[in-house]
């Protein structure tokens, strides 16, 4: 199970601040291949969290790293960068190639050099040979043997770009920017990837029939300065 710190740029363990772990059968795509991983206006009590979301991070109570809000009319959830890291996924049990598209809309704010902190993170099991690194398997964090992180980029020129890992660092993800420019922030952007294209592409020598995704979230990587990132709709389809 790859480190989910790795996700937001870090090396760090979640062992020590995630939640305590629930026994939860993870939701399945219905019969017509849809499956809703997050509604508009979806509320998180994070003292509470439902029960097949795994929420860390964000210690600061006095500024909630995570809150449901409306921007420009849109109900969304909205996740705030800080000192610490911030990562939120739902537990899910979907076949790749049956449900291969990711579909969502976001709102970013403005952030200053590199990659935006907020970004989206998938993780997927089956597909990876028997003798793939893979890392700890310390906390309750859901199985998975690759992941791939959705970012926004520093500019518009690197839409796109699948960003591989070197081969001496096999526990970091790869990163694809969907999207990029300060230019393009504070404004709300529907999006759609095919995942089993970018799995593909990023492990071409895995066995893609069984490959399952088996978490969608979302993560925001530490800063010095708050940055907000609104996410509303996530869902996959065939």
């Amino acid at each position: 199970m790859r480190n989910l710190a790795a996700l937001c740029g870090l090396a760090l363990s979640l062992t020590a601040c995630a939640q305590t772990p629930r026994t939860v059968v993870p939701s399945q795509p219905g019969p017509e291949g849809h499956l809703t991983i997050m509604a508009p206006g979806q509320r998180f009590n994070l003292d509470a969290p439902p029960a097949d979301w795994i929420i860390s991070g964000g210690e600061d109570d006095a500024i909630p790293s995570i809150t449901t809000v409306t921007q420009d009319g849109v109900q969304a959830l909205e996740i705030k960068s800080g000192p610490h890291r911030v990562i939120a996924v739902r537990q899910v049990n979907a076949m790749m190639l049956a449900t291969p598209f990711l579909s969502w809309s976001w709102n970013l704010s403005n952030h200053g050099a590199g990659i935006h902190p907020v970004r989206l993170v998938v993780g997927f099991y089956g597909g990876a040979p028997a003798d793939t690194q893979t890392g700890g398997q310390g906390n309750n964090i859901p199985p998975h043997d690759r992941a791939l992180a959705l970012v926004w980029g520093d500019t518009a020129l690197k839409r796109g770009a699948l960003s591989l890992p070197p081969p001496d660092r096999p526990l970091e993800v790869p990163v694809y920017t969907l999207r990029g420019g300060r230019e393009n922030t504070r404004k709300w952007w529907f999006e759609t990837v095919d995942l089993s294209d970018l799995y593909a592409k990023a492990w071409p020598l895995d066995d893609f029939r069984h490959v399952r995704i088996t978490f969608v979230g979302l993560a925001a990587a530490p800063t010095q300065t708050v940055v907000r990132g609104r996410i509303s709709g996530i869902s996959l389809t065939r």
